[in-house]
């Protein structure tokens, strides 16, 4: 159990300090990521070469970025944890989404493991 939680902590804070190569560390090199919104697949990524570079791709967006851990539930085979998550925006990204503008949104991560590894992420927003 603490193991798993370790490998979350040092994800969220490689994903707060813009630390790729501090997030991949955690991740198997067959990681499954989800992204759903509005109860739609929005983002499915397979393996840690897609997972990179979709990663380094969304970096280039934010200026500063902070994933914090609001709640974790351990569940049988997955830990579920809660999170309020703010950023700067670095560049425009619509006409509502303007440069400088702040995003504040809250949502929940699920994470599997397998042989100390996180294997799959599921984010929902």
């Amino acid at each position: 159990m603490k193991k798993e939680l370790d490998l979350i902590k040092t994800y969220i804070e490689g994903y707060n300090s813009f630390d790729i190569d501090k997030m991949l560390s955690v991740l198997n090199k067959n990681i499954v990521f989800e992204n759903h919104a509005n109860n739609s697949l929005t983002l499915k990524l397979d393996g840690i070469n897609q997972f990179k570079e979709q990663a380094e791709k969304i970096a280039l967006f934010f200026s500063e970025r902070k994933q914090e851990i609001e709640e974790i539930i351990t569940k049988e085979e997955h830990y579920e944890v809660h999170l309020k998550y703010t950023a700067t925006l670095k560049v425009d990204l619509s006409e509502e989404l303007k440069k400088g503008n702040q995003l504040k949104l809250k949502g929940k991560s699920i994470f599997f493991f397998q042989n100390g590894t996180i294997t799959k992420i599921e984010d929902y927003s």
